[in-house]
């Protein structure tokens, strides 16, 4: 019979395969789908790309990057807004698994100049819109 301590490992080790598969296919998409950009290079070269910002409208509202422009990732699963493909895409949210996810998105409809702000909006420092 096993016992509780051999099941409550059993059930630990589950769930951290889960996570590390789950952070490992994240990090996959990033990484084979766009490059990650410092917040030191996306403030120098952000008047030339297109700001994307992928989180619900609500999210967007309350604080948003200044000059992006919102689309949520529901929306890039129903389809690719027309963006244009000669200028890149900087691409932001508050966690990466939805970045990656976003930049297979656009890679798999022709995009390549793909760019996720390392970080995402939670460590911004440049110029933010808030709404009062």
């Amino acid at each position: 019979m096993i016992n509780f301590v051999t099941i409550s490992w059993l059930i630990l080790i589950v769930v951290l395969l889960v996570w590390g598969g789950f952070w490992l296919y994240s990090y996959l998409l990033r990484r084979n789908n766009a490059t990650m950009i410092s917040q030191e290079d996306f403030q120098q070269t952000m008047q030339s790309a297109q700001i994307i910002d992928i989180r619900e409208a609500n999210e967007f509202n309350s604080a948003h990057i200044f000059g992006a422009r919102n689309v949520p990732y529901s929306t890039l699963q129903q389809g690719v807004p027309g963006f244009s493909k000669s200028r890149p895409i900087y691409l932001y949210a508050d966690v990466h698994s939805l970045t990656g996810r976003a930049a297979k998105k656009l890679k798999d409809a022709g995009y390549d100049k793909i760019y996720i702000l390392k970080g995402g909006l939670s460590e911004w420092e440049g110029k933010t819109k808030r709404q009062d």
